[in-house]
């Protein structure tokens, strides 16, 4: 699975609005996404959502009809992202991972 980033802005008289109707999406919004998170981001965006989608069209799908349709919401831009966290355990066996060298004063 793909995960992904959606940036969010918001017309900022809904915003408490729009982070009412995200606390109320469910863990799987539709078929095929599982929601991890949604975050507060300060500066040019308001608001980011944290998911996973099995291709590219249930991501799609979920953002434009889901996101996109929350009253409030002015635009979205969503980023497909690399999951440096769980590769490295797919990419290395175990007993290969790298470890961290400590520095030696």
């Amino acid at each position: 699975m793909t995960e992904y980033l959606v940036l969010v802005k918001l017309n900022p008289g809904k915003t408490i609005d729009v982070l009412d109707e995200l606390r109320r999406l469910p863990d799987k919004p539709s078929q095929g996404v599982d929601l991890y998170y949604t975050l507060n981001i300060f500066g040019t965006w308001d608001i980011g959502i944290w998911f996973d989608a099995e291709n590219t069209s249930q991501a799609i799908d979920f953002v434009q009809r889901k996101i996109r349709k929350i009253s409030g919401v002015t635009d979205v831009h969503t980023l497909p992202t690399f999951p440096h966290g769980r590769m490295s355990k797919r990419i290395y066996p175990e007993e290969e991972v790298p470890q961290k060298t400590e520095k030696k004063e």
